[in-house]
């Protein structure tokens, strides 16, 4: 792992961080609560200066930030002062507890709105339609926007993908559309059709040159005993080069016969004769997206994505107790974001330009992500002190000492197992 990656990672949290507590701190002020310290960063302090009261600092650990609202040295002042924290209404309390997460989704917001406006996006708007395929046999129109599959809503084109990932492809689909010329709402029925066709097996991708470099290979092309391997490189099937339009019907008129494939393995040209085999093809979805345009739909697109991450990782959790997903891929430590990081860092192959996006994808994400961690109910985050005051606001009275020692044990217990367990899960991941 290069040095550079661990220090984007700790800087980005840090920054991260810092948002999160300079919003605990912006709205401590504008309710006029009563702030002793502002400190951006950790450690020895590099740069402080005081103003109205309120302590400044700027230290040498990019890791963390944090807010002080008492006074370490004479704690019985924050009794006696009406502007300190502990003296304020519950609501207030509250707001300076949901602001640090707040702050967090609204700077991953604005991440993911500069990115999308930069780079590009794809909307929920169906872009062409094309014949032969699910959605061409509905009422739907290009432009329409799809709301939701089989009812679960569709926020972006991460929720959709999500759908279709967890969808068999035989399985028919109930879609609901917002027209885009009239406004409303609209549901079709998309209905697989299904029919033999033969298969070389193959999977490729079209290299610079035009020829196809193969990635993946079925293991009954040629009645079990595949030809093909992975990294040949084909030019010809029976003689019909493969950017010949019509080589799709080559291979699908081959009826189970053997083909003469021609190809490039390890420099050396040769020529196999390789059977294709038969398999079932089911007709396309059709729910192409279009590229979005403009810094409205760029707006929009980055204040759904919070709404894309909570269901996926509702998803995602609940994936793990039904056992379709391992559970060391739920949680993720800092090793696992460094980890994240560096994946991108260290691609060779990959464009400065395409890296770049990654990790602001990523930043944007974590963002969002650190909101959701916050609002958890466990001792030390957000979500803990928010919920305290709810349940004083609905008692009238604050809880006892007793009660309060026992939730702060079993949360500190929590916090220490999940600790423990994102450090196994990311540990896991890297040696798998």
């Amino acid at each position: 792992m290069l040095p550079l990656t661990i220090l984007i990672s700790i800087l980005g949290l840090g920054i991260l961080a810092a948002a999160h507590e300079i919003g605990h701190y912006l709205v401590a002020v504008a309710l006029k609560i009563k702030v002793y310290e502002l400190s951006i960063f950790v450690g020895p302090s590099l740069f402080h200066w005081k103003r109205n009261g309120v302590e400044y600092h700027i230290r040498c650990i990019p890791f963390g930030a944090y807010v002080r609202f008492s006074d370490f040295e004479e704690e019985e002042r924050d009794d006696d002062d009406p502007r300190a924290i502990l003296n304020q209404p519950r609501w207030k309390r509250i707001m300076v507890s949901l602001a640090g997460p707040i702050m967090n989704i609204i700077l991953g917001v604005i991440i993911l709105s500069v990115l999308f406006s930069v780079s590009g996006f794809y909307t929920t708007k169906l872009d062409t339609i094309y014949d032969d395929t699910q959605i061409a046999n509905t009422i739907a129109q290009e432009g329409d926007r799809i709301i939701s599959v089989n009812g679960q809503r569709v926020y972006s084109e991460y929720d959709l993908a999500l759908d279709l990932s967890d969808i068999a492809e035989t399985e028919t689909l109930r879609v609901k559309l917002k027209s885009a010329k009239t406004g409303k709402k609209y549901e079709v029925v998309l209905t697989p059709e299904t029919k033999p066709i033969y298969m070389l097996g193959i999977v490729h991708y079209q290299n610079d040159v035009g020829q196809w470099e193969i990635i993946d290979v079925d293991p009954k092309q040629n009645d079990g005993n595949p030809l093909i391997e992975v990294g040949d490189i084909v030019l010809t099937i029976e003689g019909v080069s493969i950017d010949d339009p019509d080589i799709g019907n080559v291979i699908a008129d081959s009826k189970g016969e053997a083909l003469a494939v021609s190809l490039i393995r390890d420099g050396v040209s040769m020529e196999l004769s390789v059977k294709t085999f038969e398999a079932q093809y089911v007709s396309p979805r059709g729910m192409y997206l279009q590229h979005g345009t403009g810094i409205p739909e760029a707006l929009r697109e980055a204040f759904v994505f919070p709404a894309s991450m909570l269901r996926l990782t509702t998803y995602t959790i609940s994936g793990a107790f039904e056992g379709k997903i391992e559970p060391y891929n739920v949680v993720s430590g800092p090793v696992g974001m460094v980890s994240a990081v560096s994946d991108v860092v260290e691609l060779d192959e990959v464009e400065t330009a395409d890296k770049v996006e990654t990790l602001v994808l990523i930043a944007g994400a974590i963002s969002i992500g650190l909101a959701f961690t916050n609002l958890l109910p466990l001792p030390g985050l957000d979500g803990n002190a928010i919920v305290l005051l709810v349940i004083e606001t609905i008692r009238g009275k604050r809880i006892s000492k007793k009660t309060e020692y026992v939730i702060n044990v079993i949360g500190f217990i929590v916090i220490v197992s999940l600790v423990i367990f994102a450090l196994a899960s990311d540990i896991i991941r890297l040696r798998s």
